[in-house]
């Protein structure tokens, strides 16, 4: 995966960028943890870009002290890291060998 981040101006939603991840996650979300506010935020999430094998969901370097992680079966296929007051994901880590299309560029 390219590390690549977009500018601040040319932002868009994870759902626009990664439709069937976000639907994945916040399925998964809701089994697990159905009461979590999180699944309900998945598919709102800006698209800040792919850094360090991350899809990052916000700013590279926002603090993200907790880590949620979603399985299928015994396989964890997510991990995403959450913000000090655990109500945003600020990154995700797709564990399950996929490959991520890098998104289109910004038109200007």
């Amino acid at each position: 995966m390219e590390s690549s981040t977009r500018p601040e101006n040319c932002l868009l939603r994870l759902a626009d960028v990664f439709p069937d991840l976000v639907g994945e996650m916040v399925a998964l979300l809701r089994d697990s943890r159905p009461a979590d506010p999180i699944a309900d935020s998945i598919s709102s999430l800006p698209f800040h870009g792919i850094g360090r094998n991350y899809v990052l969901t916000a700013p590279e370097g926002t603090p993200s002290p907790w880590v949620i992680a979603l399985e299928q079966g015994e396989e964890t296929v997510f991990l995403l890291g959450v913000d000090p007051s655990q109500s945003a994901v600020t990154w995700i880590d797709v564990l399950d060998g996929r490959d991520l299309p890098s998104p289109l560029p910004c038109q200007s």
